[in-house]
C-alpha cells in the first residue's frame, strides 16, 4: 500500500496562494470598514452634528442658551400651529429614545387626565403625541 503524502500539502499550498492573492487585492483599497471593528465616525464640529440630527427628525435648531459660558446648552424646537415646543428627545449625543418614551407616557397620561375632566365637565384639551420629534402636543 502506498501513502500519498504530497496531496495535503498541495490543497494547503493553493490555499495560501488563495489568501496571498487577496490580500495584494485588498492592499490598494485597505480593508473593509467592517473588518475594522473601529467605532462610528463622529463629526468634528458637535455643534453641527446636533444642527443635523435636529433637522432630520424636523426641528429647527434654536440659539443657545447662556451663550459665552461655559452653561451653553444648544437646543433644538418645532413648531406644531401657534405653539414652540422644546424637542427634549434632541441632545448632543443624538436622539434620545428614553426621554422620547417619557414624553409619550407623559403624553398618554395627560390625555387620561383630560378625559375624567371632561367627564366632571370642564373644556376638553386635547394631547398628540409626535414620535418623529419626541414632542407632545397640546391643542386647545
Amino acid at each position: 500500500m502506498r501513502v500519498r503524502r504530497g496531496a495535503p500539502l498541495g490543497r494547503l499550498a493553493r490555499r495560501g496562494w488563495i489568501v496571498v492573492v487577496v490580500a495584494i487585492l485588498f492592499l490598494p483599497f485597505g480593508a473593509p470598514r467592517f473588518l475594522g471593528q473601529d467605532s462610528p465616525h463622529v463629526a468634528s464640529d458637535p455643534g453641527a452634528r446636533f444642527a443635523k440630527v435636529c433637522r432630520d427628525h424636523g426641528g429647527t435648531p434654536a440659539p443657545a442658551s447662556g451663550a459665552g459660558t461655559a452653561a451653553a446648552q444648544r437646543r433644538c424646537t418645532v413648531r406644531y400651529g401657534r405653539h414652540v415646543y422644546l424637542m427634549d428627545a434632541i441632545t448632543p449625543d443624538g436622539f434620545d429614545e428614553d426621554t422620547a418614551r417619557f414624553q409619550r407616557q407623559g403624553c398618554e397620561e395627560a390625555r387620561r387626565e383630560e378625559r375624567a375632566a371632561t367627564a366632571r365637565g370642564r373644556a376638553r384639551r386635547s394631547f398628540v403625541y409626535h414620535a418623529d420629534t419626541g414632542v407632545c402636543e397640546r391643542r386647545p
